[in-house]
């Protein structure tokens, strides 16, 4: 089948994965599923404008015009400032919509990825035969059914841990998570420098925006946290990898539906035990089932930060493979889940 894939974002293999300045949440995911597709036979097209340096080969490109396709598959873009308003800076949120009407109109049928939990209702109602999905383990209900369509991946290890390290690390933007963002790394921050370990954040944490805290701010806040720039996604896992652990924070409007975000897959990746707060209930199994992993204070993170940089590299390496094992039972990660639903879905199978 002719897939058309609506996303704003990167398909490239981690070797050529150097882009730093993009928020692109589903750039190590996407290569996976687009590869899936191609090697069943299927032929990915893109409808958005390319980002990548190169063209992917075998993926067709349209960022303009409405090819013929047997099914839609649209990861949900959202108004920002940048694509919004008289003169938009970029055209994505627009580009979606227009394909979004076309093919709805076309009766072709239309999965709709709202990873970010950003649709509204009235744009759910604008595409009524659309099917609904986001990476939730209990899916969002605003007017109809949701089904669960959670990021893919592999989880190849890329590196083996590391024999000791100096670091308790977040590789991520600020991006509506400055409560638990305060909580889990700047609260015990000051702690952790007393027991000879450095909070590290990279990310856009310093950059200016109107909608994130003044750096400057941020800056006198946080005193014994030490700030690093957003990464190319390739540098991500040398980063993880080097750290004692991570504390995976999530946005507080992701906790109630579970939305297991691309961030457990980057730690596992890498060979880095993580921390995973207990109000993010439906991750709890990812904590372990002692509970070794699981944190609900400051007083937490630094006594497990503490314990986990005290393990030798085996003893972290079993923490991980544990961790997988139990995201696993969580959800189903592999590209080959999600290009099964393509093709169920193609062949008339009803979710809704």
């Amino acid at each position: 089948m002719r897939v058309l894939y609506s996303f704003w974002g990167f398909i490239t293999p981690l070797e050529k994965n150097t882009v730093v300045n993009t928020p692109d949440g589903e750039r190590g995911n996407r290569v996976d599923f687009v590869n899936e597709l191609m090697k069943r036979g299927h032929t990915p097209v893109q409808l958005q404008k390319m980002r990548d340096e190169e063209q992917y080969p075998g993926v067709e490109y349209d960022d303009s015009g409405f090819p013929d396709g047997d099914l839609l598959y649209v990861e949900w873009r959202w108004p920002t400032w940048k694509n919004s308003g008289e003169n938009p800076a970029e055209p994505d949120y627009s580009r979606q919509c227009e394909v979004l009407d076309y093919y709805h109109d076309q009766g072709i049928p239309i999965i709709i990825h709202d990873g970010d939990l950003k649709m509204t209702p009235e744009e759910e109602a604008r595409w009524p035969n659309a099917i609904l999905a986001d990476a939730c383990v209990s899916p969002q209900h605003q007017t109809r059914k949701r089904i669960t369509i959670p990021w893919c991946n592999y989880m190849k290890r890329y590196f083996e841990p590391v024999d000791y390290s100096y670091n308790y690390t977040y590789v991520g933007n600020n991006y509506e998570r400055e409560e638990p963002f305060r909580k889990y790394y700047i609260a015990p921050s000051k702690a952790l420098r007393g027991r000879g370990v450095q909070t590290s954040i990279y990310g856009n944490w310093l950059h200016k925006s109107p909608e994130r805290e003044d750096p400057a701010s941020l800056i006198k806040n946080s005193p014994n946290v030490a700030y690093g720039p957003r990464l190319s996604y390739k540098d991500i896992f040398g980063v993880l990898n080097s750290s004692i652990t991570v504390t995976h924070i999530t946005k507080p409007a992701y906790t109630p539906y579970g939305n297991i975000t691309g961030r457990f897959f980057e730690a596992i990746k890498s060979n880095v035990p993580a921390l995973v707060p207990i109000e993010f209930t439906h991750a709890i199994p990812v904590g372990l089932a002692d509970g070794s992993l699981l944190v609900e204070s400051t007083e937490d993170v630094v006594r497990k930060v503490a314990w986990i940089a005290g393990l030798d590299a085996a003893k972290r390496k079993e923490l991980v493979d544990a961790q997988e094992e139990a995201l696993r039972t969580v959800i189903d990660p592999r590209p080959e889940w999600r290009a099964d639903l393509l093709e169920a879905v193609l062949a008339g199978e009803r979710f809704a």
